[in-house]
């Protein structure tokens, strides 16, 4: 694996469209530098960014309480 990735790499690894990593960049959720006019990030940085966001939603998913089945009526007899 590179040491470093474009955005349409970054997209590819994050499967997420190459304007979304841009934006990302531009709102500093992805460390990036500018080589001429072109972004470059570290391999290593959007696959932590990836990692970090299983690690904090899968935490996210564990703390709600989870759904209770819904009480069954009781037929009774006549």
């Amino acid at each position: 694996m590179n040491l470093t990735v474009d955005v349409p790499g970054a997209a590819e690894l994050l499967k997420i469209h190459p304007e979304t990593v841009k934006r990302m960049i531009h709102k500093g959720e992805l460390p990036a530098a500018q080589v001429g006019r072109a972004y470059v990030m570290m391999t290593k940085d959007v696959l932590d960014f990836i990692e970090n966001a299983v690690i904090r939603e899968t935490a996210a998913r564990m703390r709600r309480p989870s759904k209770s089945p819904k009480p069954r009526r009781q037929v009774t007899a006549s």
